[in-house]
């Protein structure tokens, strides 16, 4: 029990470490978009299957996200006294230039491009070089989480029957004019068959226990390994996944193409190193409390709370901007004991902190329950930007969703879900197939 005990505070320090370097705005997923569609694709195609594109890739959206509601309309800025609404652009096409400007959602269309038509850096090695055309979010400081949910949605969406029917009218009408046409990674192509090479694909971990771990035999194990195996073998690739610590894993992304890593925590900074494919674990952080009332936000909480937080730590300095009244101390343990001598009202951090600096022996961990949320911070199986084809990208995606709803995967992710619960006693729960490090209510 004392090795479990270990491990468990190992894995939550990790989270904890680099939650605290890279941290980001929660927003509930929201269910209501604006949306316009871009002109790119005007001058390639005829008018009538302008249109039809225009209309198959709202309707895929629509298919994809049915809980969600769309509205067409180019108002994107938020007016006084309205709520802003995150922007949709359906078939932009994605260009060096507007690359870091928007979350690129899926691929619709790809083209042969020229010095007329768009192209798109490292659309694949065929002969011939195109444009892909895409669903794209609007980056703002709180695109990220939709952008998330629409990419899982869509990615999923796209490895179903339904997508398959709804697709295949469109591939015959544009055939028409480009007799070439079918239907490859989620997308329609003008030219026919495109080439994402992965023969080359280097997987690393950084080592994460009971995430990816060695074991005593030196073979890496854990859920996040299991998981990527799966998606491998979606793939039909082999399932060899090297380690190495987190310097050299940065270092060889930012100068390699086709190095796929796990597990990264996502920020803005990142988004021109890596590409996102597909989210791995999430750690809810916020203001824990005894006895005290459930906030909406932490806007909500009183500024009369005197808060606690760890010493150096990026919340020391945002409980300070948010007007609270702020004790800082050296470690988790300390900042527990404050907790329950009542020397602050509620301490700025995460489940894994409480599980950290609380000791069940002496003290009633179980009174100390979330106050308000602040931010998630969420570790992604990624892949490297460095001329790494973008049609790479949507074969992990798509392969990433087959593998979550595989019965082997699930199968392991039951019995791990109940091990860790068991052995090691850390606050979890499981959405979708991606573990979330604290407890649902």
């Amino acid at each position: 029990m004392e090795t479990a005990r270990r491990v468990s505070k190992l894995v939550l320090v990790f989270f904890l470490f680099t939650s605290s370097l890279w941290s980001h705005t929660l927003q509930a997923k929201s269910i209501s978009f604006a949306y316009t569609f871009s002109d790119d694709l005007q001058a390639i195609v005829s008018a009538e299957q302008f249109n039809s594109i225009n209309a198959f890739a709202l309707s895929l959206l629509q298919s994809a996200a049915p809980t969600a509601s769309f509205e067409n309309k180019s108002a994107t800025q938020k007016q006084k006294g309205q709520a802003y609404v995150p922007h949709i652009l359906f078939n932009l096409v994605r260009t060096k230039e507007n690359e870091l400007d928007y979350n690129w959602i899926s691929p619709i269309l790809a083209y042969e491009c020229s010095e007329l038509f768009a192209c798109t850096p490292n659309a694949g090695s065929q002969e011939i070089d195109v444009g892909v055309a895409y669903i794209a979010l609007a980056k703002t400081d709180n695109s990220e989480h939709d952008a998330e949910w629409l990419s899982e949605k869509v990615s999923e969406y796209k490895t179903s029957s339904e997508f398959n029917a709804q697709v295949l009218p469109l591939v015959t009408q544009v055939s028409k004019d480009f007799p070439n046409s079918v239907e490859e990674y989620g997308l329609v192509s003008l030219v026919g068959k495109l080439h994402a090479n992965t023969s080359n694909l280097w997987v690393i971990a950084d080592l994460v226990p009971l995430f990816s771990d060695l074991s005593e035999r030196g073979e890496l194990e854990g859920i996040a390994a299991d998981f990527v195996r799966e998606i491998l073998h979606e793939m039909g690739m082999p399932d060899a996944i090297l380690s190495a610590p987190w310097k050299r894993i940065a270092k060889e992304a930012t100068t390699k193409s086709n190095v796929l890593v796990f597990s990264v925590i996502r920020t803005d900074e990142r988004d021109d190193v890596f590409h996102w494919v597909t989210p791995v674990s999430k750690n809810l952080h916020g203001l824990f409390g005894i006895d005290k009332p459930r906030f909406a936000t932490i806007q909500d909480v009183p500024k009369t709370y005197r808060v606690g937080t760890l010493a150096q730590d990026y919340r020391y300095d945002i409980a300070l901007d948010l007007g609270f009244q702020v004790k800082a101390y050296e470690s988790w343990q300390a900042l527990v004991d404050g907790l329950f001598r009542n020397d602050i009202d509620v301490l700025f951090g995460s489940q894994g902190a409480v599980d950290i600096g609380c000791n069940p022996d002496g003290l009633k961990c179980e009174t100390i329950k979330l106050t308000s949320e602040y931010d998630i911070s969420t570790a992604y199986l990624a892949l490297s930007k460095t001329d790494t084809c973008v049609l790479v990208l949507e074969k992990l995606k798509l392969a990433s969703a087959k593998a979550r709803k595989s019965k082997k995967y699930n199968e392991q992710l039951s019995a791990w879900s109940e091990m860790v619960s068991q052995d090691f006693g850390i606050a979890h729960h499981t959405e979708n197939g991606v573990v979330h490090l604290w407890n649902p209510n």
